[in-house]
C-alpha cells in the first residue's frame, strides 16, 4: 500500500532531521559502551517507585472526583497511566483531556467536570512546586 499523504512523508523528514540534529555530535562507540556497562538492575526499582506515585496520584484524583461520582482507586490507575502517557505523546498536555475522555466513556463522568478537576490537580502540583523553590530559597546562605 502505496502512501500519498504529503503530510506524512513531511513529518518523517522532519523527524530525520531532528533525529539527525540531536545524533550528530554522538560517539557511538562510547555510547554502545556506556549501554553495555550499565546497571540495568536500578530500572526495577525505578518503575517500581514510577507506578507507586501513579497510584498516588490516582487515588489522589478519585479523591477530587469523589462529591461527583464515587469511582475506586484501582478504576482509575489505568485511566492515569494512559493519561500521563499521552502527555509524552501528544503535545500541548493533551494527555490531561485524553485522561477526561477515557474516564466519560468508561464511568460517564461529564468531561467538564472531570476537566475540572484535573485543573485543581495542576494547580495544587504548582502549589507544591512553588513551596519546594521558596523553602530552597529561603534555607540559602545570604
Amino acid at each position: 500500500m502505496k502512501i500519498k499523504n504529503w503530510q506524512f512523508w513531511l513529518g518523517v523528514l522532519i523527524s530525520v532531521i531532528f533525529i539527525w540534529l540531536s545524533l550528530r555530535g554522538l560517539k557511538l562507540n562510547e555510547f554502545w559502551g556506556t549501554v553495555q556497562k550499565a546497571n540495568y538492575l536500578w530500572l526495577i526499582p525505578g518503575v517500581g517507585v514510577y507506578f507507586i506515585g501513579v497510584w498516588v496520584r490516582a487515588w489522589r484524583w478519585h479523591y477530587l472526583l469523589k462529591p461527583i461520582k464515587e469511582i475506586p482507586t484501582k478504576t482509575m490507575f489505568p485511566i492515569t497511566t494512559i493519561g500521563y502517557m499521552g502527555n509524552n505523546i501528544y503535545p500541548a498536555r493533551a494527555g490531561e483531556v485524553l485522561r477526561a475522555v477515557i474516564l466519560k466513556r468508561k464511568e460517564g463522568v461529564p468531561v467538564s467536570a472531570s476537566l475540572a478537576t484535573i485543573i485543581v490537580e495542576r494547580i495544587f502540583d504548582g502549589v507544591v512546586m512553588l513551596a519546594f523553590v521558596l523553602s530552597i530559597c529561603l534555607s540559602l546562605p545570604n
